[in-house]
């Protein structure tokens, strides 16, 4: 009897820190692949807009008074580029032109110094693996480096294997740039986005909705939570169920719903529902078919248009956050059907474990600026022991008493006989 008890422990244990490895491990891709969504994305096969075309029209619509414009940045990604240093040291890498803010196109950690601003005419940024390929160093900031015919100075070096470098062009460029980032004042849409593009005249360009992609990413990320959330409530409404027939004791139950259903809709930080899911009819099947069977056709034809180092990052991030989640859903269902707390200092101790082994598997990854902390991922394991204890407290207290199914059975009777 002790080794079997000593075995479902062992399980118990092992299962609880595989659940908050997997699901830390989901947070860490998780914040990367949110950060690699901010606005709605616009990419040309062929051509592109240009830093002097863009110009222009951000001009013409400041004196059009024209409002809700977005924040623009275009980028190129450029394959194989030739630099060299001082010391005439050459090699190829990824050269990536932008006009606007660097950060809104990458999610990568800077080491040293920063990405060069829009007004940088003469800055630069490399990874740490090109600087090491170049220099043996990450140290590297303010040393000059050719590119293409021009010297520029490297202003910041950012944490990244591949060799890869960004630099800024300026407002006259009429280089055509093949990628536009947006960002639109509140919740960036993709009607927001092909108004814009045809007031604009940037026509040609397919469209990539990006919020709805770090929704879905949201969702999927809090699955070991809504599991648990789900867990509780099917526990509440059985126990209520259980309890309708007796009316005192139901009373006496009534408390216990109001505070889980408090208790779950404070930690249950679910994201809102993007305004193009809402139907004017929850029923309408062939809006759910046309919405679903859109954004997956979206999305691989992107995907199947030449992707850049972004689109690959973000696609193994999302797939990453998928994985792991999924992973941490299993092994968190296994821990809640196996938990059983008889104590209230066992409550407290699971709470203070949980917590303690989360924030220490959390620790190496608060050093990436990308790292996305969810309330339900804290609270919502800890309310599952709560709410645990409180039904095995109760199954001493809330005892059925047979005379009262009775009176009750009796009054209804009457009732009936009476109609």
């Amino acid at each position: 009897m002790k080794t079997n008890k000593s075995i479902y422990n062992r399980v118990l244990m092992v299962s609880a820190l595989l659940a908050v490895f997997f699901w830390c491990t989901a947070c860490s891709f998780y914040g990367t692949a949110v950060s690699l969504c901010r606005g709605i994305s616009v990419k040309w096969e062929n051509g592109g807009i240009s830093p002097l075309a863009l110009t222009r029209h951000q001009t013409y619509a400041k004196q059009d008074g024209a409002t809700d414009q977005p924040e623009v940045t275009l980028w190129q990604a450029n394959s194989d580029k030739e630099v060299m240093t001082k010391d005439k040291r050459i090699m190829n890498t990824d050269v990536i032109v932008v006009f606007g803010d660097c950060r809104d196109i990458t999610s990568a950690v800077m080491l040293h110094g920063d990405f060069p601003a829009r007004s940088d005419q003469f800055g630069c940024a490399v990874s740490s693996g090109l600087a090491f390929l170049l220099w043996g160093s990450t140290n590297v900031s303010g040393l000059p480096i050719k590119i293409g015919g021009d010297v520029r100075y490297v202003r910041g070096v950012f944490e990244e294997e591949d060799p890869r470098l960004f630099y800024q062009v300026q407002d006259e460029s009429k280089e055509l740039l093949s990628n536009m980032q947006l960002k639109f004042p509140g919740i960036g849409t993709r009607e927001k986005a092909e108004s814009y593009l045809v007031a604009a005249d940037f026509s040609g360009g397919m469209i990539l909705e990006l919020p709805v992609i770090e929704w879905i990413l949201d969702i999927i990320f809090r699955f070991p939570a809504i599991i648990l959330a789900a867990g509780i409530l099917v526990r509440v409404i059985r126990r209520g169920k259980r309890l309708w027939p007796y009316p005192a004791l139901f009373i006496f139950f009534l408390p216990s719903i109001f505070a889980v259903s408090a208790g779950l809709f404070f930690c249950m930080d679910l994201p809102e529902i993007p305004a193009g899911f809402i139907p004017t009819m929850w029923s309408d099947f062939e809006f759910w078919k046309s919405l679903f069977m859109g954004h997956w056709e979206n999305l691989i034809t992107w995907m199947m248009a030449a992707p850049t180092f972004r689109d690959v990052r973000l696609m193994l991030a999302s797939l990453m956050t998928i994985l792991f989640s999924m992973c941490a859903s299993v092994f968190v269902a296994i821990v809640a059907f196996m938990v059983r707390l008889h104590a209230f200092r066992d409550v407290i101790l699971g709470c203070v474990a949980y917590t303690l082994v989360l924030s220490l598997l959390l620790l190496p990854m608060v050093s990436d600026h990308n790292m996305m902390f969810c309330k339900a991922m804290y609270l919502i394991p800890c309310l599952w022991f709560c709410v645990d204890f409180m039904f095995y407290w109760q199954e001493g207290k809330l005892v059925f008493v047979p005379d009262e199914r009775k009176d009750s059975d009796e009054k209804s009777i009457s009732q009936q006989t009476e109609n």
